[in-house]
């Protein structure tokens, strides 16, 4: 393993430039402390047009890629290919920064990177955009098929976001959506980071960015998002609170508006005073009287303790308002043994 001193490399490719040439690669790849600057910048700067700041970091490129044809570099280049082509061709840009500074023990930042592999100008680079990373890929063949892998990998867990949040079956998903692409694990896993269609949220699930669990944009899913990974039902105050309390963002989340967007959306039942559930966890809206019927159709008969206990796992209303509600003679009556059932219309 190579473990060529980046920084001298980068002093060798640059001697020899004209003044203005290394200042303007300089700026152009942000070598010092970031200081990255566009082409309009630079041609403000010198007094000159972009076009011809565009000359100028061109002619500089030309004469470094030619130094790196005559041996400049020579092996650390190839580590460089040999590492990539190792993890598929293609790997995103500061995941590949960190590669190389683990491995060659260097303080190597992505600018550094950027600027030699463009002296080298064997490898391509994607700049970062809506979908994707930044990335480098060794050739057109190499994105494809990652491209490729990154769609399909996508289509297949679509329509299995519950096997991938709620029951955590990643491992098993991925192993039979890489099956028909020949890929090793590891290669398929790097594809995947390049895209910007997935994700973890704070939990450390994993899913499409598209989905609120996965990117909780709005107060309405950071509180379904809260209240779907705790299972049970939550006061709105205690939701508001744990929303800060995870620093989502800089955004506050207010009691008040976060009651506000709980009422609004009908993803979420009030189940109490002030309480809130979700309604896929099997939370349905209704008063006392309502729960009490919708109990009574699915089981039948019920003595008051079992209609209390069948009521109070769904609903947060106080024992006595459903022993009141079943006294209502005009909708409830008594089977011979005492117990409880809707009185036919």
């Amino acid at each position: 393993m190579p473990m060529e001193n980046t920084e001298k490399l980068i002093a060798t490719l640059l001697s020899g430039l004209k003044p203005r040439e290394k200042e303007v690669l300089g700026k152009r790849f942000g070598l010092r402390r970031k200081d990255f600057r566009t082409l309009a910048e630079l041609g403000a700067q010198y007094g000159i047009t972009r076009e011809r700041v565009r000359q100028i970091e061109a002619t500089g490129l030309a004469a470094l890629r030619d130094k790196v044809r005559r041996g400049a570099g020579r092996e650390f280049y190839a580590y460089l290919a040999n590492h990539l082509g190792n993890v598929g061709g293609v790997r995103r840009a500061d995941f590949f920064a960190n590669d190389l500074r683990q491995a060659l023990g260097c303080n190597l930042g992505e600018e550094q990177l950027h600027f030699l592999l463009e002296a080298h100008g064997a490898l391509r680079y994607h700049p970062e955009d809506e979908s994707c990373f930044a990335f480098w890929y060794a050739d057109p063949g190499a994105w494809k098929a990652a491209a490729n892998f990154i769609e399909k990998f996508k289509k297949y867990i679509g329509n299995r976001k519950e096997d991938l949040l709620t029951h955590k079956k990643f491992d098993e998903l991925f192993a039979q959506a890489i099956k028909p692409h020949a890929l090793k694990d590891f290669v398929g896993l790097n594809y995947l980071t390049v895209s910007k269609q997935f994700g973890t949220n704070i939990y450390g699930d994993f899913g499409l960015t598209e989905w609120p669990e996965i990117s909780p944009k709005t107060m309405r899913d950071r509180a379904y998002l809260i209240l779907k990974k705790h299972t049970k039902p939550l006061h709105f105050r205690e939701i508001a609170r744990l929303i800060n309390e995870i620093r989502f963002d800089h955004k506050v989340a207010h009691p008040s508006t976060v009651h506000n967007e709980l009422i609004k959306d009908g993803r979420f039942v009030l189940v109490g005073r002030g309480i809130y559930g979700l309604k896929e966890l099997g939370f349905v809206p209704g008063t006392a009287k309502d729960v009490i019927k919708r109990v009574l159709k699915a089981k039948g008969p019920c003595s008051a303790e079992d209609v209390l206990s069948a009521v109070l796992k769904e609903r947060f209303f106080k024992p006595n308002t459903v022993l009141l509600n079943l006294q209502n003679k005009k909708i409830f009556g008594r089977t011979p043994d005492g117990g409880y059932v809707i009185r036919e219309a």
